[in-house]
């Protein structure tokens, strides 16, 4: 087993802008964001999985966060307040969806009315996320 370091990989093919949030907001967003960027996610990990070298998938992987910067700003700019709701009901509840659920709600009829998004699907609930 031995660790390839990334000597070959130039600086600026590793600079891309940020996708600056919480964990609380990732998660407000996640089944949204899957469905918005699903194709995108995917070609990415079939990279990671086919070519076993990251080095290989840094395209594929500023692409994943050019879609999330693009969700993101959408999400701001159609349904900022319902969603800030969510994300920080999260937050305060430690991150368990079951306390979050009107609110969720509200972020989902949000996105479904203006941008026509409805979510992958309800976020697992386990005991961890009740």
């Amino acid at each position: 087993w031995t660790v390839k370091m990334a000597t070959d990989v130039a600086a600026e093919d590793l600079k891309v802008e940020e996708v600056n949030v919480t964990s609380a907001v990732l998660l407000a967003g996640a089944s949204h964001y899957e469905k918005h960027c699903k194709k995108i996610n995917e070609k990415f990990m079939n990279c990671r999985i086919d070519t076993k070298d990251p080095r290989k998938c840094l395209s594929e992987g500023r692409e994943v966060t050019k879609c999330a910067l693009e969700f993101f700003r959408i999400v701001k700019g159609t349904c900022h307040e319902p969603f800030t709701e969510y994300w920080t009901c999260l937050d305060y509840n430690n991150q368990k969806y079951r306390f979050c659920r009107k609110p969720q709600k509200v972020f989902d009829q949000c996105m479904a009315g203006n941008t026509k998004s409805q979510p992958s699907q309800q976020p697992q609930v386990t005991p961890d996320t009740q």
